[in-house]
């Protein structure tokens, strides 16, 4: 097959040019599809856009539906440090700290090397069992020649049970420390050794370690380091026993860490109050995030006017390429005007001190729907009523607040993943895939017409030029012949 850059050397005529552009005005059959098909991304895009900022602004509006009303301030406390969940209440609390929760520790008699084998040579297995006081055990087995005290230690980590091992050096050698990973009595050890007695007199403990001083069979063979403890605390004048300094189920909702013995016999003063600054930061994040989707709206629906300068009566203007892709898009309209009503709304009682947003020191510019927001205006409304600015955004008894109406109106649009609710854009968008698709179809069906076409072209040049080709040569014998006569 011929290419376009060879024709026209028989005819000398630009056959090849002419080739290039019916092959170029043909392509023009594919510009309806085009121009539809990035239309339809153009809006696949812009849908995009908007469900990211409402879900944004969603996240916002949650926050106003709970987390910044229960946000509390905790004071800070000597003995204890504490924090507050979401499901904490405003309190004072007197707590006093008797005593820490204090884990289990062990240490061997010392040996003269770390890597001397301890146990009875005798062919066998020997088995380490360290159980404690909850009942848990770590178990290892050994061999005769891993009973050193760094493979003794080695073998108990190995298993990443309830207590962890460790070889130290002191002046007269090295000694095992078992140390026990759970605080409290419950992690109170206890080591037996079975199938070696030899390491067994040196490891066996069953009175945890404080009784390797007396004599007889019940002596144990480690040392206690420090004894097994549990916390001891008083709040608001209940005593309480728990095995860990990590405290979690005495005040609702609230984790007491305790850090130190109460310097004196008189408690301290837990103090929970409602932090106002999470309300404020809060709010101000609800103003930001609405106004972000309000930017995205607009330009999604911007319409500039056709530039008609220099067209005569009988020409149309071109859409201006400045518009919004979902200009004039009733979906975006309904988005739009819901959430705009939904602000603009009264909530609460209606002889209540704050039941809008312009009673915070939100304005609402009328033409483009965005929020200005006056600082001094919204932190008197919190300090004198954060009761009613909560009413306000979570609703009271039967009534429906502000953040639970836009979170409806977030959800009908975009869906909910936990309810596996479809929202209105996906069905929006899957269309507008669907449309693409079909378009793609239409390009691909039509590009194999134009190629078809412009082939069909090029055999007709091609043919033209080996006739003309024949007609030159032709006349050149007949010129010479003549020229002969």
């Amino acid at each position: 097959m011929a290419s376009i850059s060879s024709l026209g050397i028989g005819s000398q005529m630009d056959t090849a040019g002419m080739l290039e552009k019916l092959q170029s005005s043909e392509q023009l059959r594919l510009r309806p599809y085009s121009l539809m098909q990035n239309g339809y991304k153009s809006k696949i895009s812009a849908w995009g856009q908007i469900s990211s900022a409402m879900s944004a602004f969603q996240g916002g509006v949650k926050s106003l539906s709970k987390d910044a009303f229960n946000a509390l301030s905790v004071s800070t406390n000597k003995a204890f440090t504490a924090k507050a969940g979401t499901g904490a209440f405003a309190d004072t609390h007197a707590v006093h700290v008797e005593q820490l929760a204090v884990s289990h520790k062990l240490s061997s008699s010392v040996v003269a090397k770390s890597t001397d084998q301890l146990g009875v040579q005798n062919g066998s297995t020997r088995t380490i069992t360290i159980t404690n006081g909850s009942g848990k055990q770590t178990k290892v087995e050994l061999k005769d020649d891993e009973t050193s005290l760094d493979q003794i230690a080695k073998a108990i980590n190995k298993q990443d049970g309830e207590c962890s091992a460790s070889v130290v050096r002191v002046e007269q050698g090295y000694q095992l420390l078992l140390n026990s990973k759970e605080t409290g009595k419950d992690g109170e050890m206890k080591v037996e050794v079975s199938g070696d007695t030899q390491l067994a007199t040196m490891l066996n403990t069953t009175h945890g370690g404080k009784s390797n001083t007396s004599s007889g069979s019940n002596a144990d063979g480690m040392t206690q380091v420090s004894e097994a403890q549990d916390a001891r605390l008083t709040i608001d004048g209940i005593n309480y026993i728990r095995s860990t300094n990590n405290i979690t189920d005495i005040i609702a909702d609230v984790t007491l860490d305790l850090k130190d013995k109460s310097e004196t016999t008189a408690p301290e003063q837990l103090t929970l109050t409602h932090d106002n600054t999470a309300i404020k930061s809060s709010v101000k994040d609800f103003v930001q995030k609405y106004n972000s989707l309000l930017t995205v709206t607009a330009s999604a629906s911007k319409y500039v006017r056709n530039d008609t300068s220099g067209l005569a009566e009988e020409d149309v203007a071109s859409k201006n390429s400045q518009n919004g892709a979902l200009m004039g898009d009733s979906t975006l309209r309904g988005l739009v005007g819901e959430i705009r009503s939904a602000v603009n709304g009264i909530y609460g009682e209606d002889n209540a001190d704050i039941n809008a947003l312009a009673d915070l020191g939100i304005k609402i510019d009328a033409a483009t729907g965005q929020m200005k927001l006056n600082d001094t205006e919204l932190d008197s409304a919190i300090a004198d009523n954060p009761d009613a600015i909560a009413n306000l955004f979570k609703g009271h008894g039967a009534q429906e607040g502000l953040a639970t109406t836009l979170d409806k109106i977030v959800t009908k649009y975009v869906g909910d993943s936990a309810t596996k609710t479809t929202g209105i854009i996906k069905s929006s968008t899957d269309g507008l895939d669907e449309q693409v698709k079909i378009m793609q179809t239409q390009l691909d069906k039509t590009q194999k017409l134009i190629d078809a076409q412009v082939e069909r072209y090029r055999v007709q040049f091609e043919a033209l030029d080996n006739t003309m080709s024949k007609m030159n040569s032709l006349s050149s014998q007949m010129t010479g012949m003549l020229a002969k006569l």
